[in-house]
C-alpha cells in the first residue's frame, strides 16, 4: 500500500504496500524494538528468471468500481476469498484512513488505535486477519495486525519504519523496514524469527504478496526510477519476474493457486494491472481508466486495486473473472 501518487512517469511509481508516504519523508527518531531482532539467514540467491509471455487477448472480467462514501480518493489493497475488502481512502485535504468493506459495507478501521495520522489495510486473509500500518505524532511509521479482535503493533527490530504487507493462515508475516537512507529490506517472521529478504545486487528490496504456502513476491530495483518483479519460494529462493518488453514490473500479490497480480509500466510510461498464470501474462485495464494498479488476487482469480481517471482521481475496483 501507498499514500503516495502515482503517475505515468516512471520516477514517481509508488510500488510499496503502505510505506512510501512515510519514507519519502526523513526519519525522526527510531521506533521501539521489536520482539526479536532482525536477523539476516544466509545470503538470497536468484535461482532462475520466470519465463512468462503476453497472452494474446484478454481475459474477460466484469468489473466494479467501489468508491469510500464522501471520500476523495479511494484504494484498496486487499480482496478475500469471500468479497472481503481492505484498503484506504482520504477527505479533500485530510491524511489517509485505513478501511474495510464487509458485507456490501464500509467502514473506518479502528480510527482508536490507528489515529489521525496516515493509516491503511491489506487483507483480510480467510480467517479474517488484516495488517497493514500507520503513522504515529513523530512521522515515524509502525506495521500492524488485527487478530481475533486483538490489535498489535509489529516493529522489525530497531528500524526507523516498518510496515506488514502479508499474513497467511500459518501466521508467518511479511514485511518492510527502512531507515533514514531510505533504502527498503524485506522480512518474513516465521515462528518469531526474522529472515531479511534482499534480491541481490538490489538497493531496494520490497516483499508485497504473501501465500498459504509462504511463497511471496515484490519488488526490486538498482535505481528506483526502474523496477522489477520477483517471486520468493518457501525455501528462500528468488526467481526474477518482469513483463516482457516493459519499462518496469512490480509484483504485489500472490494466491495458493500460485497466480500473480501486479501492474507494469509500458514503454509510454502508461500503468497497467497484469495477471499472471502460468507462463500466460493477461493485462487488466479498468474500461475508461487511463491507468490501472492491481493490488491483491484471491484464489478464485479476483482482481483488487485501483484505477484513475482522466482527471487523476483515483478510484478503487474489483475485477471477476467470467
Amino acid at each position: 500500500m501507498s499514500d503516495s501518487t502515482f503517475s505515468s512517469a516512471p520516477s514517481a511509481l509508488a510500488a510499496g504496500l503502505l510505506a512510501l508516504v512515510v519514507a519519502t519523508t526523513s526519519a525522526i527518531a527510531a521506533t521501539p524494538a521489536g520482539t526479536v531482532s532482525t536477523a539476516s539467514a544466509a545470503p538470497e540467491q536468484v535461482d532462475s528468471a520466470i519465463d512468462a509471455v503476453l497472452a494474446d487477448g484478454a481475459l474477460a472480467y466484469v468489473f466494479e468500481t467501489l468508491d469510500y462514501p464522501g471520500a476523495s480518493s479511494t484504494i484498496l489493497w486487499g480482496i478475500d476469498d469471500f468479497g472481503g475488502l481492505t484498503g484506504q481512502y482520504a477527505v479533500a485535504g485530510g491524511p489517509a484512513h485505513a478501511m474495510t468493506r464487509l458485507h456490501g459495507k464500509f467502514e473506518p478501521l479502528d480510527p482508536a488505535r490507528l489515529g489521525t495520522y496516515f493509516s491503511a489495510a491489506g487483507g483480510p486473509n480467510d480467517v479474517g486477519t488484516v495488517f497493514g500500518a500507520y503513522a504515529d505524532a513523530t512521522g515515524a511509521q509502525h506495521g500492524y495486525v488485527i487478530r481475533n479482535g486483538r490489535f498489535e503493533t509489529v516493529d522489525f527490530g530497531a528500524h526507523l519504519n516498518s510496515n506488514v504487507d502479508g499474513v497467511n493462515l500459518f501466521e508467518e508475516i511479511l514485511g518492510v523496514y527502512w531507515d533514514a537512507d531510505g533504502v527498503f529490506h524485506g522480512v518474513l517472521r516465521r515462528h518469531g524469527k526474522d529472515t531479511r529478504i534482499d534480491v541481490p545486487g538490489a538497493r531496494d528490496t520490497y516483499p508485497l504478496g504473501l501465500n498459504t504456502g509462504g511463497e511471496s513476491v515484490g519488488y526490486w530495483d538498482t535505481d528506483p526510477k526502474v523496477t522489477h518483479g520477483y517471486h520468493r519460494s518457501a525455501a528462500g529462493k528468488i526467481a526474477l519476474l518482469d513483463v516482457p518488453g516493459q519499462q518496469s514490473t512490480v509484483a504485489f500479490s500472490i494466491n495458493d493457486r500460485g497466480q500473480v497480480g501486479g501492474y507494469y509500466t509500458d514503454p509510454a510510461g502508461s500503468l497497467h494491472g497484469f495477471v499472471k498464470a502460468g507462463r500466460q501474462i493477461r493485462v487488466i485495464d479498468v474500461p475508461g481508466a487511463v491507468a490501472t494498479v492491481v493490488t491483491s488476487i484471491n484464489n478464485w482469480g479476483s482482481v483488487a486495486g485501483e484505477y484513475f481517471d482522466a482527471t487523476g482521481g483515483r478510484h478503487g475496483f474489483v475485477a471477476t473473472p467470467r
